[in-house]
């Protein structure tokens, strides 16, 4: 892909001040962070890199933790910010040094006064001590730069066994290298996610030798802190170790480097040596932007206002935060899943690179509606790089995962939530990994003995909570799986439509690859939906292993029922994941009534939800109608046009668009759980007009046309060919939310979606908007 030279003349107008930007300028990391996820805010960081720098102002647990923009303290500024890994805190003081007494006794008063966070860059004032902090990134190493003013004594302090978000730690270590070097590691324990201990091994070099260099450790006699009066090192289940600092004058600056690996302290150093050989602060600060440029400006927009321009690049910018690579620069990587730890390589390209990045990644749950589809039309290397990872822990652990954290499985959530990833990069022709081997796996995670055998967390030697067996035996996975097994999620009727799903996904998998029996086999098992379809309710309904249907019923949540989930389903109900039949929503349809009952049932449903902004409060999922802040309905607006009724998706994808995602403020934008990046791909896609329901899984796949809220975009695809979009809408402040008109590669076009092949072979589309529905239009 030849970004750079594309950029070195990006100018994005910005319709409120007419200058040009480019797309680093507008992302704006600060939205939605007054009650984040610890793993969701990150300005110093490079996309998907292993360092994601950030102030944290709150630990404890993984939603509502990290940096906190209504918080009153910054307790520290830690390096890895991922759903279940956490490590290196760091904090800059001036005054008596009070490190031995915890993070929270060298807090400092939180400021935004002068506060700048960009994508690769963030600048903040630690007010009580006069202490101006600015960090920045590359992949494996982070750089901070604090300006201090005339002091004393001053201490850079490192809290090895602090806990950090959702993360507790057992042990800590660390040792002198030379006046300016440090290096160590901290042991992390196990979370109900990760089962196993993971280490997080650190290199750091200070610009400024150290006046003195203190290190703390436990008590011989108790668990009190104490200060190791002639130590060089620190080994310790309460460690930790501080530089300090005299006579500092005004304005004088001292410069950090930390780079970090999850295998060795040899590798963290050479992490360190490659990815930073100068201590040139601007240096590193425009070489992230230029990442981030390289990134964001892969979707090139221009007109509508600046506020949905700054929303779609920080849209853009959370799809590259949500996983994170693990592996070092030559190559390696942790294996948890056996018995003892192992140190494997990811296969390196000519030049010495990683050939793929292994990642840390929470699982792909409802990425068929988000992620999976901007992956495969312009960051194929990135879904890629999930693939391969899913499929190395096939290879090392005979199971090919859905989650990766410290290089163990976790069994989060249900399903086989890879295999539409699969099949979404094979159908776009964009795979880069081995047909066969993602198909083996896939085929091995749909019976028994394979990842569908778990679910929701189970972690026990005889897994069967995930039902796969019972799927096939009566076709559906019977109510009573909500007590089988150790783990959670147990949703029988969810389960169903879910696995019916992912097998309509593998079933495209064996067409393309002319497997007619296993494409027989899993067309019949996609079919399976119909099981838990009550026709006399007209919702999907849970069955017990006898048929009988789960009664009392009630398609949301009542006061027995609960609000996280509806009995039989997953942080959804019924009248939700009734929809849930992606691979043949024509079937769907008519089961439900025919088209003219289904636009007036799911339209009824949108209009009760305007109220709530289209989303449940996070955890309430059970009792919404239409529920944006979570995954089993991403699609709900886009089904309209598969009713013959697209102007309808065109004016309910542009109402979730607004109401749902619009905001840009720190108090809002996302409407709940920010689920690596899933409701920012879905916002984008929004923006942009295209989305597919199916996923792009389809054998050939197409993409699904609504009205763009830009008046350009233009795609710079990874075959650098470009796709671009213009729409010619009426007078500024006249509605431009319905399509009138379409034109692809200059002849009419008729209906609502195209051929992806299409859009990946280069192209045009001019759209012509109005403020009335044209009804004929894509029908």
């Amino acid at each position: 892909m030849k970004i750079k030279s594309f950029l070195l003349y990006l100018g994005i107008l910005s319709s409120a001040t007419g200058s040009a930007q480019q797309p680093a300028d507008l992302a704006n990391p600060l939205v939605n962070t007054v009650k984040p996820r610890f793993d969701f805010f990150a300005a110093a960081s490079l996309p998907y890199g292993m360092v994601a720098l950030s102030p944290d102002t709150h630990h404890g647990d993984l939603w509502n933790a990290g940096y906190r923009y209504n918080d009153p303290y910054i307790l520290n500024f830690s390096h890895v910010h991922n759903t279940q890994t956490a490590g290196i805190p760091v904090m800059p003081v001036v005054g008596p040094c009070k490190a031995l007494q915890g993070l929270a006794a060298s807090k400092c008063r939180l400021s935004h006064e002068g506060e700048v966070a960009k994508p690769g860059y963030h600048k903040i004032l630690l007010q009580d001590y006069g202490i101006t902090a600015e960090l920045t990134a590359s992949q494996r190493v982070g750089f901070h730069r604090y300006t201090f003013p005339a002091a004393k004594e001053a201490h850079i302090i490192m809290d090895l066994t602090a806990a950090l978000g959702p993360v507790k730690m057992l042990w800590g270590y660390a040792r002198k290298k030379s006046n300016t070097e440090i290096e160590g590691y901290s042991l992390m324990a196990p979370t109900f996610r990760r089962k196993k201990n993971c280490t997080v091994y650190f290199a750091a070099r200070f610009s400024k030798p150290f006046d003195k260099l203190n290190f703390w450790g436990v008590s011989a006699t108790d668990s009190t802190a104490q200060e190791l009066v002639k130590g060089a090192l620190t080994s310790d289940r309460r460690a930790g170790v501080y530089a300090s600092y005299y006579n500092l004058k005004k304005g004088e600056q001292i410069l950090l480097q930390v780079g970090i690996s999850f295998v060795s302290m040899e590798n963290a150093r050479m992490n360190l040596d490659k990815e930073m050989p100068d201590a040139d602060f601007e240096k590193a600060v425009a070489r992230a932007k230029n990442a981030w440029n390289d990134y964001l400006g892969r979707i090139e927009v221009s007109g509508g206002t600046r506020k949905q321009q700054v929303k779609f690049y920080t849209d853009l910018m959370h799809t590259a935060i949500g996983r994170r690579i693990s592996e070092d620069v030559n190559g390696q990587y942790i294996d948890n899943t056996g018995p003892v730890s192992l140190v494997r390589s990811v296969p390196l390209t000519s030049k010495g690179a990683p050939a793929w990045h292994f990642m840390d990644a929470d699982g792909l749950w409802g990425t068929q509606w988000n992620l999976n589809i901007l992956w495969s039309m312009v960051y194929p290397e990135y879904g890629n790089d999930l693939a391969q990872t899913f499929l190395a822990y096939y290879r090392n652990a005979g199971v090919m995962a859905r989650e990766s954290w410290g290089g163990a499985q976790s069994y989060v959530m249900v399903g086989d939530q890879t295999t539409p990833l699969l099949a979404a990069l094979m159908q776009t022709k964009q795979a880069r990994f081995n047909k066969e081997e993602a198909f083996a796996g896939a085929y091995k995670n749909a019976f028994p003995g394979g990842i569908r055998d778990r679910a929701g967390y189970e972690a026990g030697p005889n897994p069967k909570g995930g039902g796969i067996d019972w799927y096939l035996k009566y076709g559906y996975v019977p109510y009573e799986i909500a007590s089988r097994g150790d783990g959670f999620h147990r949703g029988g009727a969810a389960m169903t439509l879910e696995y019916a799903y992912q097998d309509w996904c593998i079933a495209q998998m064996a067409q393309s690859m002319g497997k007619k029996e296993d494409y027989d086999r899993f067309m019949k098992r996609a079919g399976y939906w119909r099981n838990v379809y009550d026709a006399s309710s007209g919702y999907m309904r849970p069955k017990d292993t006898l048929g009988r249907w789960l009664t009392p019923f009630d398609p949301v949540a009542t006061a027995n029922s609960g609000g996280f989930a509806t009995p039989g389903f997953i942080e959804s109900n019924a009248a939700i994941y009734s929809y849930y039949v992606p691979q043949d929503i024509k079937a769907l349809i008519q089961a439900r009534g025919g088209a003219a009952s289904f636009i007036q049932n799911l339209e009824a449903r949108f209009k009760s939800a305007a109220g709530t902004g289209f989303a449940a409060e996070h955890g309430a999922h059970g009792w919404a109608w239409v529920d944006y802040d979570n995954q089993p309905g991403c699609h709900l607006a886009h089904l309209f046009s598969h009713a013959g009724a697209p102007w309808k998706t065109q004016y309910w994808v542009r109402q979730v668009k607004e109401l749902t995602f619009g905001d840009t403020t720190a108090f809002a934008g996302y409407r709940g759980d920010e689920d690596q990046g899933q409701m920012g791909a879905l916002s984008a896609l929004m923006a942009l007009g295209l989305f597919d329901v199916q996923g792009l899984a389809d054998v050939n796949p197409s993409l699904e046309i609504t009205s763009p809220v830009f008046s350009r975009i233009v795609f710079h695809l990874p075959n650098n060919k470009t796709f671009q979009i213009r729409t010619k809408a009426p007078a500024v402040g006249v509605d431009d939310t319905y399509i009138q008109s379409v034109l692809l590669n200059g002849k009419p076009w008729n209906r609502f979606e195209f051929p992806f092949s299409s859009f990946a072979n280069g192209g045009s589309m001019n759209i012509n908007l109005g403020p009335e529905p044209n009804k004929t239009w894509g029908r």
